[in-house]
């Protein structure tokens, strides 16, 4: 596909949406002029910084009134506005691709668990997934097999585009965000969403606890915007929403006193955010591509960083070979993310191989990046573009060839407009870690790590709105990087809640963790589901004249909400044998979310149709003891007055959960009482 199409795409789209509300908007604010703001999409390694610092003319305001209020379209934003129900949704994001992480950042490559593709993650980012697949099969080499077969071949040539080693998917951005936006296309027509590209909040007006507006500013049109709603949702990059509403947030890493977390510091860092990175995209061509093209500015002051040894931790160092998969090693340098294998693919469509990279020597660190100033900003980002165009040019001149025939491979091409930007480095920066929220619920490292949680899962959370799993991996600026291993993990609602608002939530990587479990909860999967959760939860809160935090306090609530996730396909709680759109699936969901059941502590198996026992039924019915370990059989329920219609025999889980799911839908609650 054409970037340039695509960015046009992207500009009409946001001009349709704008055009449309403006028919209808108010008038009569001026917003005053000497504001400065940061545009990403001006940042350039060439020149100074302070041509990405914009100050806008003074204008008219256009106000805009709408339920819900999504600042930043990265996968949590997206996520929570295709999530919304028919509510209406003001969404904002600062560059010219939804996605965030998966596009505008550059971070092609889905940091996916083992069972992303059967029970690890939610439906709708399957089918994401699955869509990006059937874009590149398209062009598949092999057409002896249909486009759905292959891929849904696990291991199969378009499972994975790219074939790389760090995960199941890699591909390239623009497919990607041209997938998300046809996604959220009929949300668009239709009028319930409205999306400003290119456009960054400004300040936000609260009356005590509750938000009422956000000042935005559109820089593709030069126009003020004030989104009015009744929820807000921070799915920002930076944590922008918090900024500048004056709540209290948490940036770099908490102290022990506060979170209690064995491996937090004694003292709290508020600069010891991780690292950021702007990746790139190069090509492998047949011949070299000007060998004579000079070092990118301040190529010196970033030489040391650059190297292919990773450093992961306790001694064990390991140096990758640039194409040569060396012994006792997951694979090359080139494969750890490609993003086309070209021998997958038709040459007329892709003739070379193409490899995403983000790596360690192109990360990059600036703690005022999370500053007040957009000027420090500019120049903490300017310096990141600068230390990835090093390291691209240090790969094609400088690297040791893996034969040790001499230095660089100059046929390797960062390949122009992939990334929607003429240097060809993302939008935005890879961010790792965001300002968070002050949650209801804090994630903290005890809830995850391996050394606490010595069942097959992670901490159970009674609000659970989704799952995930994956390592803790901090990549510190402060050379510290930490990595621990997690059980599979669940999200509770507190943890998107900021109760120092009473109409706030949070998505993404803004969420209520720390900054130690943000090393896990921050990837694709995790951050999709943080945004799906989200929706679902305020549609219901503004279906049923609640608020967020109400919801979170009242189990019965709380089960309805979780019924709704799990009837869109959206898992809270893990099971690896009952997959996603099976038969199975809901009720077998709820019974673990709401503990209808003992689940298996030693493995994630639901064991579906098990039977529930006696003890397990005696907390809702008072019937036997909790202890009794015998078979309940449907006849136990008649004799206690429950409707069972014609059932008999012994209990057996999934026909248990389909029972309540049953119950729940008659207005029987989520637990029995006495008759």
């Amino acid at each position: 596909m054409n970037t340039s199409r695509l960015l046009r795409q992207s500009r009409w789209i946001s001009l349709l949406v704008i055009g449309a509300c403006c028919a209808t908007a108010l008038y009569g604010e001026t917003a005053s002029a000497n504001r400065r703001l940061l545009d990403v999409m001006r940042v350039s390694a060439q020149g100074g910084a302070a041509q990405a610092v914009v100050t806008p003319a003074a204008g008219p305001v256009r106000q805009v009134r709408c339920e819900i209020v999504i600042v930043g379209a990265g996968l949590g934003g997206v996520a929570a506005a295709l999530a919304a129900g028919e509510h209406s949704v003001c969404m904002t994001e600062p560059t010219m691709w939804v996605g965030g992480q998966a596009t505008s950042q550059g971070v092609s490559a889905f940091d996916d668990n083992k069972w992303i593709n059967t029970t690890g993650g939610a439906a709708s980012y399957l089918a994401l997934s699955n869509s990006i697949r059937r874009h590149y099969a398209a062009f598949r080499r092999d057409t002896s097999q249909t486009v759905e077969k292959s891929i849904q071949s696990i291991g199969g040539p378009m499972s994975n585009p790219g074939g790389c080693w760090v995960g199941r998917l890699c591909f390239e951005p623009e497919p990607a965000a041209k997938i998300l936006m046809d996604m959220l296309a009929p949300s668009i027509r239709s009028g319930r969403l409205q999306l400003w590209l290119h456009t960054v909040p400004v300040e936000v007006t609260r009356n005590g606890a509750t938000i009422r507006s956000v000042l935005a500013y559109d820089f593709e049109h030069s126009q003020w915007l004030r989104l009015e709603g009744k929820y807000f949702v921070e799915a920002s990059e930076l944590g922008d929403l918090l900024r500048l509403s004056g709540l209290p947030f948490r940036t770099g890493a908490e102290s022990q006193a506060e979170t209690h977390e064995r491996d937090a510091p004694a003292q709290a860092d508020p600069r010891a955010a991780q690292s950021f990175t702007y990746p790139f995209i190069f090509e492998r061509r047949p011949a070299p591509e000007d060998t004579n093209e000079p070092k990118p500015p301040a190529y010196e002051s970033f030489l040391k960083h650059y190297s292919l040894t990773i450093d992961y931790g306790h001694g064990k160092l390991l140096t990758y070979g640039v194409f040569e998969a060396r012994p006792q090693m997951p694979g090359s340098f080139w494969v750890y993310r490609r993003s086309i294998d070209a021998a997958r693919f038709n040459p007329q469509a892709f003739p070379y191989d193409r490899s995403m990279i983000n790596w360690n020597s192109n990360d990059h660190c600036d703690a005022n990046l999370l500053g007040d100033d957009p000027l420090l900003q500019a120049h903490a980002l300017q310096d990141g573009k600068r230390a990835s165009l090093g390291f691209a040019w240090w790969i094609r001149h400088a690297v040791p060839r893996d034969d040790n025939s001499g230095l660089g491979y100059p046929e390797l091409a960062v390949l122009p407009r992939a990334m929607g930007t003429s240097d060809g480095l993302s939008q935005h920066p890879y961010i790792r870690e965001s300002r968070r929220i002050v949650p209801l619920r804090t994630i903290v490292e005890e809830d995850l790590a391996v050394d606490f949680q010595h069942g097959a899962r992670a901490a159970h959370y009674p609000d659970s709105v989704g799952i995930g799993w994956y390592p803790i991996d901090i990549h510190s600026c402060e050379h510290k990087d930490f990595t621990s291993q997690t059980r599979p993990y669940e999200i509770p609602l507190g943890a998107l809640i900021a109760p120092d608002a009473t109409n706030l939530m949070a998505a993404g990587k803004t969420i209520g963790a720390t900054h130690i479990t943000n090393g896990a909860y921050r990837l694709h999967p995790t951050e999709w589901s943080t945004g799906e959760a989200a929706g679902v939860a305020l549609a219901w809160v503004l279906d049923h004249a609640t608020t967020p935090r109400a919801l979170d306090a009242d189990p019965v609530q709380m089960a309805e909400v979780q019924r709704e996730l799990v009837q869109r396909g959206h898992p809270v709680f893990w099971y690896d044998d009952v997959p996603v759109g099976s038969a199975n699936f809901a009720a077998m969901q709820m019974g673990g979310a709401r503990q209808w059941w003992t689940p298996d502590g030693k493995t994630l198996h639901g064991n579906p149709e098990g039977p529930v026992t006696k003890g397990e039924v005696a907390e809702m019915l008072h019937l036997y003891s909790r202890s009794d370990t015998s078979a309940a059989q449907w006849e136990d329920l008649r004799r206690a007055g429950e409707a069972v219609a014609s059932r008999s025999g012994t209990i057996t889980r999934v026909e248990f959960g389909r029972w309540m799911l049953e119950r729940m839908t008659a207005g029987g609650g989520t637990s029995i009482k006495r008759k």
